[in-house]
């Protein structure tokens, strides 16, 4: 069935219904004191509302994708923000790099070994 909506209007759509999630995760881990971003909140209670069947990936999908896309946009601002600390780039920055290197490597790890777990489960692997 093809949409109504023109491709560029279908994906700020689509990238627009992922506002929800993050604005109630930033609420509840602002007013619940989380330790833990909003945004991860929200992937979570998007995470919920997938598994439970209230939104379909089919109506997320190709925001998500325009998203994922263009995500080193968002890093630049913290990237060009180093400059102004050059103590960052001594033995603290070296320090730094090495937490987020390790911690890099394990999300890398444990999200291959969940999709496959997944996957094996599925029986698609």
């Amino acid at each position: 069935m093809r949409s109504l909506l023109l491709p560029s209007a279908r994906v700020a759509l689509q990238a627009g219904l992922l506002l929800p999630f993050w604005a109630a995760g930033s609420l509840l881990s602002a007013k619940l004191h989380l330790p833990v971003p909003g945004a991860v909140v929200g992937m979570g209670l998007l995470l919920g509302a997938l598994a439970l069947g209230l939104v379909r990936a089919e109506w997320l999908e190709e925001g998500a994708e325009w998203l994922f896309r263009h995500m080193l946009l968002f890093f630049i601002p913290a990237a060009v923000g180093v400059v102004d600390h050059r103590e960052l780039f001594g033995g603290a920055g070296l320090r730094a790099l090495a937490a987020v290197a390790a911690s890099t490597a394990l999300v890398m790890l444990s999200t291959g070994a969940a999709v496959e777990w997944f996957a094996r489960r599925r029986g698609d692997a």
